[in-house]
């Protein structure tokens, strides 16, 4: 009996390896830009690849060699386990997200870094018990940093420069700044960037610095407008399976939230910053016009954006949320961050 039990036991140590193997918690990732893209390669396979080699392959992700929806219903396909993780932008849903529009303004800094870890906090204090992320389990968020004009033809000294000029806009804000400078402002996915330039749909584009190296157009747009701290921005926001997340162990689950929230925002605004590094260095190489825009742009976006700020406390007040201290903690914060 004894040497029974005792062999028995040799066995179930022996087999341990391969129940830990097989009990591996897989989350699907959908992805609706190329793995090769270089925001995938600097934030989102870093990120899960961190997680794997913690949880010493507790935790697993499997790239998804398709999207399975449009990117603005990745919160969804996540929430119907269509997938169990996937980013997207909150201005692609701006009535669901309408309380994230501050993140998405003019001149909020010159630093992906500093406005995603503001972005951060600010959800945290005033915005993480209001259910906008029910039914998944949100990672975290951050900024893509400061966005700017790409021409193919000419840089912005006055609004009027932009009269009649086709620009692909990605976001409400840039497109009712080209839109009250008489320009044809274009709504397309970012990935059909080099279709409609090479194409003539557009005859420009709005785009933080990286995109000319990752969406292929920096031959296509060698005139560059920069707005100092941005002529808007963008936020963005990764979830993953509710489900799949509430069943791992505490352990597994600590591994998971110890990358998210404000650290899952550093590592997203240190990893814009990078490529935009990259993407301005592209530019200045390639020896294109890259010009500082002039007072006259400053002072035209600076009319705008006070309405936008008094548009987005209304509809900040219609979720029960306090924009005007939203916006001035956010400020606040970004200040601080940037040592301003």
């Amino acid at each position: 009996m004894f040497l029974r039990s005792a062999l028995f036991g040799i066995l179930l140590v022996l087999l341990m390896p391969l129940t830990s193997a097989y009990s591996a918690t897989t989350f699907n990732y959908s992805s609706w830009i190329p793995w090769t893209h270089p925001l995938n390669k600097a934030l989102y396979i870093k990120w899960m690849d961190n997680i794997e080699k913690r949880s010493e392959g507790r935790i697993k992700f499997r790239k998804l060699p398709k999207a399975v929806a449009h990117p603005r219903a990745h919160l969804d396909a996540v929430r119907t386990s269509q997938a169990d993780a996937g980013m997207s932008v909150h201005d692609y849903s701006p009535k669901r997200f309408a309380a994230y529009t501050f993140s998405q303004l003019p001149f909020l800094g010159d630093s992906a870094t500093a406005t995603s870890i503001a972005l951060a906090r600010a959800h945290n204090k005033f915005l993480k018990d209001k259910g906008f992320y029910k039914g998944v389990h949100l990672v975290g968020m951050n900024t893509h940093g400061p966005g700017l004009i790409h021409h193919s033809k000419k840089n912005f000294t006055v609004p009027g420069d932009m009269k009649g000029q086709k620009i692909r806009t990605g976001g409400s804000v840039p497109r009712r700044i080209i839109q009250s400078w008489e320009g044809v402002s274009i709504r397309q996915p970012a990935s059909k960037s080099y279709e409609t330039l090479s194409t003539g749909i557009v005859d420009g584009i709005t785009f933080p610095y990286e995109s000319v190296v990752s969406f292929k157009i920096l031959k296509l747009v060698p005139f560059h407008t920069y707005i100092p701290g941005g002529m808007y921005s963008s936020s963005h926001y990764l979830v993953i399976s509710k489900k799949k997340y509430d069943g791992l162990s505490s352990s597994d689950k600590k591994i998971i939230d110890e990358v998210s929230g404000e650290n899952f925002a550093r590592l997203g605004g240190k990893a814009w910053d990078s490529i935009n590094d990259k993407g301005l260095s592209a530019i200045k190489k390639a020896g294109h016009k890259l010009t500082i825009a002039p007072p006259a742009i400053v002072n035209s976006i600076k009319k705008l954006n006070k309405q936008f700020m008094e548009e987005y406390i209304t509809a900040a007040k219609s979720v029960g949320v306090d924009g005007q201290a939203i916006l001035t903690y956010f400020k606040g914060e970004v200040a601080k961050l940037q040592g301003k």
